[in-house]
Parts: structure tokens; C-alpha cells; sequence
């Protein structure tokens, strides 16, 4: 959206050195304004509060986790209505991390006196104490969060608007317009002077006498754990950035076909299917490391590397002892589920152990399972590209119908499974052999 073509209106779109005059001067005309609207994050606080929160969120690997999977499951997109990201994804994330660790909102007010003292907009803040007119602060951040940080902030401003708790998408879904003029009366917001650093606060905008679009050159946004592993980022937004390959790929091709070639055979096929799930995104982390090295590796060793988009900007994340540690909290209670309700379907299982022997005797086949695929990865990342073609077999066979050692299966099930291999082989052994 180009800031210029707000309905004929005349936006500032300001260097944020000259706002303290700028702002100065509209305070000091000869009409003063009825009060002043300021948005908080990125804009009366140099950063954004819910992803600043979410990266404070303790113990850190489970909270990675937590965002981890909710970012691949995204549940929003099973509500309903346009924009569904922008409405639900941050409150979502807020919500489910608070409840799954209670004690993190107690530890935020505790910390909202160092966040403030390094974190405000103190040019901004200056600016807005010397004005003799009421100051409101309308946000589509949360009123948990931002209430600890603006008391210690700005003790005099008014908390106009914000998000709950319970419901933190409807302000989104309403506008900053409607939500401020449903606190303030609609003559106070059309004389206001209104503060923002985002066009999707374009309503309220429009409504303002005058409106101050300002982009802060010292905002730090940053989503929360950026320079932290995450489990399938690399493979989401490095190595197949746009193609939901995670969904399309893995888990509707990999785990639905292994789930129809070994889970359909179990005893108890739900559970077996649950199971099978969490080895594969269990396996799959493991998997990752090896599209990281393949770019890694292109980078240091070829002239002109063809590296995916987004490569760059993920490959700092990845950390192969991070993966190895998730794949075993995601393998394990897969692997229980599998030899406690369906050991009838594993051929290795010897039924005179006890389950817990049984459990962890599997559970370590699986990491040597993990192990050896990890090998073969390793080789395919070091040989010749035209090479590769031959173990690119091994590498789909690992993925797919290697999971036989673990399960039952029948001969439907390995023609399943032998048709997805060949499926995937034949266009990259074509496309080694003739760049095509």
C-alpha cells in the first residue's frame, strides 16, 4: 500500500530525526488537538512486544518447541475470514505459551523495568511529556504485556486500546479506528494527533486531523528466537520457501503413505498412525541437517552455488546438536505409543521383555536408524553431483521404505512405498543426467 494514495489524504511519512519539531509544531498550532494517539510497538516502545515477550518465554527449548509447532500446525487457518495470519497467528502464540508456561507473565512485569529502561523512544516520549493535551495509547499488542511496560513508560498515559487476553484478534479484526472511537468520541479522535509506524492502522489514519506516519530508525524488530534453532524452519523457509513442503510433501506424502503401508496393519491403526507421525517429524529433523550441509557445503566448494532464497537468512539457525536433541524428544513418546499398543506390528519386538526394556531397546534402534541416514546424507553431500543421482535412492529408501525394520507391512505396502521412491528418483536421475 502506497501511503500517498490514502484516500487523497496527506500523510507524513517522516525521518524520524525531525519528529520531535514536526510534532512540536502540530502541538502549537493555533488550533492545539484534542489529544494525541500514539501506537506502542515500534513506535513509543522501539520494539515489538509480543515477539520480545515470546523470546523471553523460559525454559527456552520447550518455548522453541512450543512456537516451533505451532507455527508448522498453524491452526488459524482452520478459522474463518480474510487475513487469518495477521488476526490470529500472535495471539495464538501468546495465548497457548502463557497457558503452557503459567509463569511466564508474572516473570514479564518483572523484567518491564529493564525492558523500558533500554527499549523507549525517548525522542518520541520527550516530545509527547512536554504536550499539555491527553495522551492515549492504542495498540494491537496485548494489554498484558504492554500495561507492565507503559506503567513504567509513561505513567500518565491512558492504555486506550489493546488486546485481551482471551480474545486478542478482535481489535485486528474491527480496526484501530472503530476500537478508539468506541473509548473516545468521534469528535475527540478527529482532532487528534495520531503516531504510527504501520499502514495497517490506515483507518484511524484517515480519521485523525493530523496524521504522523513514522518509520523509527532505531526500531529493532525481531521475531522472537531468530538466531535460535527451530525444528523445520530450514526446510520451511530455507530450503523450500513457499511450497509448504512439510505439509504437501512430508507429512501428505511421507507419513500418509507409511501410515496406509504399516499403520493400517497394526492393531490399533489410530495410535500406530500417531506414532508413526512423530518418528517421521522425529526423523525429518535429523533429515534437515542434511538440506543444510547440501547448501553449506555448495557455498564453500562451487563457484556459483544454486542456493534456494531464503537460505542465507536461515542457515545461521540451524544447530545439529539441537536436532538431535529434538528428534529424541519427539521420537520417544511416538516410540511408546508404538511398543506399548502395537508391538504385535513390530517383527523386532521380543515379547518376553517387559515394555519398558522393549521401549528403550527400540528407541535406540531408532537412533541408529537415524544415525545411518544421517551417514548416508553425509556422503551424498560430499560425492559428485553426478554421483548423487545413484544414492539419491538411499536417501528416499530411508525416508520411506527403510521404516519395514520397525513394522509389519504387506506386499501392497512395499509396491506403495517402492512407487513413491521410483516417483521421486526417476526426475532427479533425469535431471542430473541432463540438467534437465
Amino acid at each position: 500500500m502506497d501511503a500517498s494514495k490514502l484516500k487523497g489524504r496527506t500523510h507524513l511519512i517522516l525521518d524520524s530525526t525531525n519528529t520531535e519539531s514536526v510534532l512540536s509544531g502540530a502541538l502549537e498550532s493555533g488550533s492545539p488537538p484534542t489529544c494525541v494517539i500514539v501506537d506502542f510497538d515500534e513506535t513509543l516502545g522501539l520494539f515489538n512486544s509480543t515477539e520480545l515477550y515470546l523470546a523471553t518465554l523460559r525454559p527456552r527449548f520447550l518455548a522453541l518447541l512450543i512456537l516451533g509447532l505451532i507455527d508448522l500446525a498453524r491452526p488459524w487457518a482452520l478459522l474463518r475470514g480474510p487475513r487469518k495470519r495477521f488476526l490470529y497467528r500472535d495471539w495464538l502464540r501468546v495465548l497457548i505459551t502463557s497457558i503452557l508456561l503459567p509463569w511466564s507473565l508474572f516473570l514479564w512485569r518483572r523484567r518491564a523495568p529493564e525492558i523500558v529502561k533500554r527499549r523507549t523512544n525517548e525522542p518520541l516520549l520527550a516530545a509527547l511529556t512536554g504536550a499539555n493535551v491527553p495522551i492515549h495509547v492504542a495498540t494491537f499488542g496485548f494489554r498484558a504485556l504492554v500495561a507492565p511496560l507503559l506503567k513504567h513508560m509513561a505513567p500518565n498515559a491512558d492504555l486506550c486500546v489493546a488486546g485481551s487476553f482471551w480474545a486478542g484478534y478482535r481489535n485486528r479484526s474491527r480496526g484501530k479506528r472503530a476500537c478508539v472511537e468506541e473509548r473516545l468520541d468521534v469528535d475527540t479522535v478527529a482532532g487528534a494527533v495520531f503516531i504510527t509506524d504501520g499502514l495497517d492502522d490506515e483507518d484511524l489514519l484517515q480519521a485523525c486531523r493530523t496524521p504522523l506516519l513514522v518509520y523509527w530508525k532505531h526500531t529493532a524488530y525481531e521475531p522472537a528466537f531468530f538466531h535460535h534453532y527451530m525444528p523445520f524452519v530450514y526446510t520451511e523457509r530455507g530450503k523450500r520457501m513457499g511450497q509448504r513442503y512439510l505439509l504437501h510433501n512430508v507429512i501428505l506424502e511421507d507419513v500418509l503413505l507409511l501410515c496406509i503401508a504399516f499403520a493400517w496393519l497394526m492393531p490399533s491403526p489410530f495410535l500406530g498412525a500417531i506414532g508413526i507421525l512423530m518418528l517421521h517429524m522425529s526423523f525429518w529433523t535429523i533429515y534437515e541437517i542434511g538440506y543444510w550441509e547440501n547448501d553449506v557445503i555448495a557455498v564453500k566448494n562451487e563457484a556459483k552455488p544454486n542456493l534456494p532464497a531464503g537460505a542465507a537468512a536461515y542457515a545461521t539457525r540451524m544447530h545439529p546438536w539441537m536436532a538431535w536433541l529434538t528428534a529424541a524428544i519427539i521420537a520417544a513418546p511416538g516410540m511408546a505409543l508404538l511398543t506399548y499398543f502395537n508391538f504385535e506390528a513390530m517383527p523386532l519386538f521380543v515379547t518376553a521383555y517387559s515394555w519398558p526394556i522393549a521401549f528403550v531397546s527400540m528407541l535406540g534402534l531408532w537412533f541408529a536408524y537415524l544415525a545411518l541416514s544421517r551417514m548416508v546424507y553425509w556422503f551424498y553431500n560430499r560425492i559428485d553431483t553426478n554421483s548423487r543421482a545413484y544414492l539419491y535412492i538411499g536417501l528416499q529408501m530411508s525416508r520411506t521404505i527403510g521404516y519395514a525394520i520397525f513394522f509389519y507391512t504387506n506386499l501392497a505396502g512395499i509396491l506403495l512405498l517402492t512407487a513413491l521412491i521410483v516417483g521421486r528418483w526417476l526426475p532427479y536421475f533425469s535431471y542430473r543426467q541432463s540438467g534437465q
